[in-house]
C-alpha cells in the first residue's frame, strides 16, 4: 500500500522542496493536456517568473531543493527545467530576463496607418474612435467599482481632448427601476445619466447609451423571462421619453438595446426581444424617436456575449437598415491573454504570463475574425457600420508592451476595414487613463491614438 507523503517527507524540514516540486510539476504540464486537449502552454511563463522570484529571495535554498529533486529521481527534462531557471536567476534582474519576450509587431501599427487622426475616424465611419466609461454607471452604485471616484465633466473633456470622438456609457438601469409596472426609473438616477450625456455633448462627443448588467434577466429561469422583457420594454419607453430627437440628434445619441445577451437568453429569444424593443422605440415612441424622416439610430449585437461569430445567428426585423442601425461586436481573444490575473474570472491567476507578441501566428486568428465579420457584412441587405464596442486587456499582470501591441493591432485592423471602435475602458482595471496619477497611460494611449 502506498504511504502518505507526510510519512515520507517533512513539510517543516523541507518546505522549499515541496514548493519547487509544485512549480516543476506545472512545468511538466506545459503543452496540450492529454485528457482535456486544453492548451496550457501559458503555464511555462508562469513557471519561469515564479522560480525567478524565488531565486532572488533564497537562491541557496532552491539549490538545495534541486539536489533533493535529483535524489528523488526526477526525470532529466524536469530537472533541467529547474537548473535552466536557476542559472538565469542569480541577480535582481532575473525576473526581467526570464520574462523578456520582445514584441515583434510592426512599428507601423503604432502610426496613423489609415488617416484617422485628423477627424478621429469620423470621415470614415459614424462613430470613429471611442472609449467606454466602464465601471461607473453600470456599477451597483456609482463609485463602488472605481475606488469611490465618480464621473465629472472634466473626464469627458479630457477624453475629447485626447482625440476620441465617441463615448459608450454602460448603465445598470435595472438597479434603479421598479420591479412592477410601469417600472419607473428613479428620477435622481435619470437626472444623473442626463447630466453625463450633457457633458459629453458639451465636449462634442457622440454617445452610445445602453442597458448594461441586467443580470437577473440573463440568469432567471425561462418562466420569468416574459416579466423581464416587459420591464426592459418599460425601461426603453422611459429612455425614449427622456432623450427625444428634438433634443438629442439621432446620430449623436445612439441607443444600444442590451449589452451582451447571454445565458438564459438564447439566439431565438434575443431575436424576438430585438423586434419588441424596436417596436417600442420606433413605433410606440414614434413621437419622440421617429419623425417620419429620421429615426433614432440603434445599436444591436448578437446573443452569446456579442461574439463576432454569432452574427450568423442574428435575425433582424425588416425595419432595420444601414441608416438606422449599427452592428456591434465585442472581442477579448485570446481570453487567457486579455484576462490574465482578472480577479473576477476563475483560474485567471494561472494565465499570468500568457504572451501576445504580434507574431504571424498571434495575428492569424484575429485577422481571421475580422475577415469573417467582413464577409458576413458583405451579404445582401447588410453593409452596416460595424462597431467594436468592447476590446481591451486587463492591466494588473500583463506586460505593458504586449498590452500595447494587442491593442494597437485590434485598433488598426478595425480602422483598415472602416470599423469604428471603443476601447474598454477609461480609468479602471483596463483603463487607458490612470486616475491616481492624473495622466493617460503612455503605452495604451499611443496604441489607441497614434501620434504619427
Amino acid at each position: 500500500m502506498a504511504r502518505p507523503r507526510q510519512t515520507i517527507e517533512s513539510l517543516e524540514e523541507t518546505p522549499n522542496y515541496h514548493c519547487c516540486l509544485c512549480v516543476v510539476r506545472k512545468a511538466f504540464l506545459c503543452g496540450v493536456d492529454d485528457v482535456t486537449d486544453e492548451n496550457v502552454e501559458h503555464r511555462r511563463e508562469w513557471v519561469d517568473s515564479r522560480i525567478a522570484k524565488l531565486a532572488t529571495i533564497f537562491a541557496m535554498d532552491i539549490y538545495a531543493c534541486a539536489r533533493l529533486l535529483i535524489r528523488k529521481s526526477v526525470t532529466p527534462l524536469l530537472f533541467s527545467t529547474v537548473i535552466y531557471n536557476l542559472l538565469g536567476c542569480g541577480s535582481p534582474n532575473a525576473i526581467a530576463k526570464t520574462t523578456d519576450n520582445p514584441v515583434v509587431l510592426l512599428d507601423s501599427y503604432y502610426s496613423d496607418l489609415y488617416e484617422w487622426n485628423e477627424q478621429g475616424g469620423l470621415e470614415q465611419t459614424q462613430l470613429g474612435r471611442g472609449l467606454n466609461l466602464g465601471n461607473y454607471l453600470e456599477a451597483p452604485v456609482e463609485g463602488k467599482w472605481s475606488g469611490g471616484r465618480v464621473l465629472i465633466e472634466d473626464d469627458l473633456q479630457r477624453i475629447a481632448d485626447a482625440g476620441f470622438k465617441t463615448v459608450r456609457i454602460p448603465v445598470r438601469w435595472s438597479a434603479h427601476a421598479d420591479l412592477t409596472f410601469p417600472y419607473a426609473i428613479n428620477a435622481t438616477f435619470m437626472a444623473r445619466i442626463k447630466e453625463v450625456v450633457g457633458w459629453a455633448n458639451n465636449a462634442h462627443l457622440k454617445v452610445i447609451l445602453n442597458v448594461h448588467h441586467y443580470t437577473k434577466m440573463m440568469h432567471d429561469p425561462e418562466s420569468q423571462q416574459a416579466g423581464h422583457i416587459l420591464r426592459l420594454r418599460g425601461i426603453w419607453q422611459q429612455m425614449s421619453e427622456q432623450f427625444p430627437l428634438s433634443e438629442y440628434a439621432h446620430d449623436h445619441l445612439i441607443f444600444e438595446l442590451l449589452n451582451e445577451p447571454n445565458s438564459s437568453i438564447d439566439y431565438n429569444d434575443w431575436n424576438n426581444i430585438i423586434a419588441q424593443l424596436l417596436t417600442v422605440i420606433w413605433g410606440d415612441m414614434a413621437a419622440q424617436q421617429n419623425d417620419g424622416t429620421t429615426q433614432r439610430t440603434v445599436m444591436i449585437g448578437s446573443a452569446n456575449w456579442s461574439q463576432p461569430d454569432d452574427l450568423a445567428k442574428l435575425r433582424l426585423p425588416s425595419s432595420v437598415n444601414t441608416r438606422n442601425t449599427i452592428i456591434t461586436i465585442h472581442y477579448y481573444k485570446p481570453f487567457h491573454f486579455t484576462h490574465q490575473g482578472a480577479k473576477w474570472v476563475n483560474g485567471a491567476d494561472d494565465w499570468i504570463g500568457t504572451r501576445w507578441l504580434g507574431t504571424k501566428s498571434d495575428q492569424a486568428p484575429l485577422i481571421a475574425m475580422f475577415d469573417r465579420v467582413t464577409r458576413w457584412n458583405a451579404q445582401a441587405n447588410r453593409g452596416f457600420e460595424i462597431f467594436i464596442g468592447e476590446f481591451g486587456v486587463y492591466s494588473r499582470s500583463v506586460d505593458p508592451d504586449q498590452q500595447k501591441a494587442w491593442t494597437a493591432f485590434i485598433a488598426r485592423e478595425a480602422e483598415k476595414r472602416n470599423m469604428s471602435w471603443a476601447y474598454w475602458e477609461y480609468a479602471s482595471g483596463f483603463g487607458a487613463y490612470d486616475a491616481n496619477k492624473g495622466q493617460w497611460r503612455p503605452k495604451l494611449i499611443e496604441a489607441l491614438i497614434p501620434v504619427q
